[in-house]
């Protein structure tokens, strides 16, 4: 390419460049302020340590939640003061400290409406201890970019957001250099969803009315559970995939929301409970109370317990100079025990559950349904299938 040539390419490069942001500019300009991007923050000198309440509500919407600060934490109000997630407080907290002003504007009607400033848009306000309002902001629509590669079906691509439309306390409206995606999560995706975990079940049995239906044990990690009581009637066996099944149940369970704690018994299905208890091999006790189906949602509760040994039994071979090692690592793992046992006990007493309908189908059974039908002989299936052609 002739010398002449690439400068002529790069001066039409320039021009183009130049109609393309003097289109853009002149587009936007109706609603874009002179002063270009500025650099202080949305919130400058507000004292955060003074909340103790975030109001999210939308106008013209019944639907809103508070985050309150109590004694014990940040709870959320329309869920009975339940504990919610911390690491998204934190998020939403380092969003409004953090967040600096990418363009201030200035908006007539038409452009709140399209800019989702105007009614029915996202409202944050900031409270006191006494209910105070200290702060008020609005939340319009995100500003994103177009992407070059396509949405997926699983994440990734589509539209990259930028920031997001704004009034401020006061009445400035801006483009902000955030989307503040906390601000759009609802009340269950609030909760703290920190449930309970049993990986290395070791006994387990279900009652109805004190009556025990069954019961399952094992007596090492490595081995299978094995199923108390009678064995199979004649023509059955036992379905290991059944007691598997039961031996994961609660490797990963989780709620989905929770329930009025002083619901009445009847009103939740928890007048027609079972009771499922649990023991794993570090000796905690898990006991479910698993209500009965109720307008198709499944309650529960959970008590939790620890009922190892206080002291150690030395053993027959054990040597004096290896004493006070042992002792101190029993003492030790005594302690973490212990402490497992008081914050599972003070965070999951006293609440009752929404667990998924399906979570508990593998534990929630009949003593029959471990049981499966026997594989028939090869003779009598190929007799069956001579009779029936």
């Amino acid at each position: 390419m002739k010398k002449k040539q690439l400068i002529i390419l790069i001066v039409a490069a320039v021009l183009l460049g130049g109609i393309y942001f003097w289109q853009n500019s002149s587009r936007s300009s109706d609603w874009q302020g002179g002063e270009g991007a500025a650099s202080e923050f949305i919130m400058p000198d507000f004292e955060f340590e003074k909340v103790y309440s975030v109001r999210l509500e939308k106008e013209n919407d019944d639907e809103a939640l508070t985050l309150q600060r109590g004694e014990k934490g940040w709870g959320l109000q329309e869920r009975y003061g339940y504990p919610i997630d911390q690491s998204s407080l934190q998020t939403l907290f380092m969003d409004l400290l953090e967040t600096k002003v990418a363009q201030r504007l200035v908006l007539n009607q038409e452009q709140l409406e399209e800019l989702g400033l105007a009614q029915g848009s996202r409202l944050m306000k900031l409270l006191d201890k006494d209910g105070k309002l200290l702060g008020q902001l609005r939340f319009g629509r995100k500003h994103e970019r177009e992407s070059e590669m396509p949405a997926m079906p699983y994440g990734g691509g589509g539209n990259i957001p930028l920031g997001r439309f704004m009034e401020l306390d006061g009445g400035d409206y801006i483009l902000a250099a955030n989307t503040f995606s906390r601000v759009d999560d609802d009340m269950k995706q609030w909760l703290d969803k920190e449930f309970f975990k049993v990986s290395d079940l070791k006994k387990v049995s279900l009652r109805q009315a004190g009556e025990l239906l069954w019961e399952l044990s094992r007596d090492s990690k490595s081995a299978d559970l094995s199923l108390a009581g009678e064995g199979p009637p004649e023509g059955k066996e036992i379905d290991s995939s059944k007691l598997n099944a039961v031996k994961n149940a609660f490797s990963w369970i989780r709620f989905n929301d929770v329930a009025d704690p002083a619901a009445e018994a009847e009103s939740i299905g928890m007048d027609q409970a079972k009771t499922l208890q649990i023991v794993d091999f570090d000796d905690f006790v898990y006991t479910l109370q698993i209500a009965a189906l109720k307008d198709g949602k499944q309650h529960l509760q959970v008590a939790v317990s620890w009922q190892g040994e206080t002291e150690r039994q030395p053993g027959e071979d054990e040597k004096p100079e290896d004493k006070q090692r042992l002792d101190s690592e029993f003492a030790a793992k005594l302690r973490e025990r212990q402490e497992k046992a008081k914050e599972l006990k003070e965070r999951l007493s006293g609440w009752t559950y929404i667990v998924g309908a399906s979570s508990l189908d593998s534990v929630n059974v009949a003593r029959d349904d471990f049981f499966k039908d026997k594989p028939k002989p090869v003779e009598e299936d190929k007799a069956e299938a001579e009779k029936e052609d």
